[in-house]
């Protein structure tokens, strides 16, 4: 494979390294906005929803136990010759103890789904972590890469002989120094990469944050 390239547009290598540090700062400020998403999911499931069912289940047993007095009243008019009309009541109490259960329902289901939903945020976790390393640490080296690339160039450039004519003394001093810069970023961005995965190598597969965030 040839070491050299062909370059035809200093610009856009220069757009091309702004989109790629652009890239990494939206992508990073994209994974921000879901995290704060899961953390206000995770308070509303674990500390807002058992909270407010528990206030609901003790309100609402409050009501049972009033209805149950309601018709505990009506039931003490009883004479052998007056039943006194409870349909009411009876009514009340049925709506009351069904609110109850409800309720109680409610808190049950949301009790359920904690486990569930801590388990879902684990493989998230896991799953973004490549693309949280990508924008954090390979987009930005890769910017600063091509930032010493185009310097390079640049000055490679402002020793160039004019077109037609034969290069100039000292222009093979120029390519060799534009060619040590960049073989030299681009030795120290493989470095950078393989000791990223060396780094990644030492953790277990599948391994997921030890913490989720509260």
């Amino acid at each position: 494979m040839s070491s050299q390239a062909t370059v035809y547009s200093v610009d856009a290598l220069k757009q091309f390294r702004s989109s790629m540090a652009l890239y990494g700062d939206e992508t990073l400020a994209a994974l921000g906005a879901v995290e704060a998403e899961v953390r206000r999911m995770i308070y509303w499931l674990e500390q807002e929803r058992p909270g407010y069912w528990q206030q609901q289940i003790k309100r609402r047993r409050e009501r049972v136990s009033q209805a149950r007095a309601a018709v505990h009243r009506k039931r003490l008019q009883q004479r052998p010759d007056y039943s006194p009309p409870m349909s009411e009541e009876m009514a009340n109490l049925r709506s009351a103890e069904a609110s109850l259960e409800d309720a109680e329902k409610r808190l049950t289901l949301v009790r359920k789904w904690q486990p569930r939903f801590q388990h879902a945020v684990l493989e998230y976790h896991a799953s973004i972590q490549r693309l949280k390393d990508l924008a954090a640490s390979d987009a930005p080296n890769a910017a600063l890469l091509l930032g010493r690339i185009v310097e390079a160039i640049e000055d490679y450039l402002k020793v160039q002989p004019p077109s037609g004519t034969g290069p100039e003394p000292g222009s093979g001093r120029a390519s060799a120094a534009m060619e040590s810069i960049a073989m030299g970023a681009i030795e120290e961005s493989a470095r950078a990469r393989e000791a990223s995965g060396a780094t990644a190598e030492e953790k277990e597969p599948g391994t997921v944050p030890d913490e989720i965030p509260r």
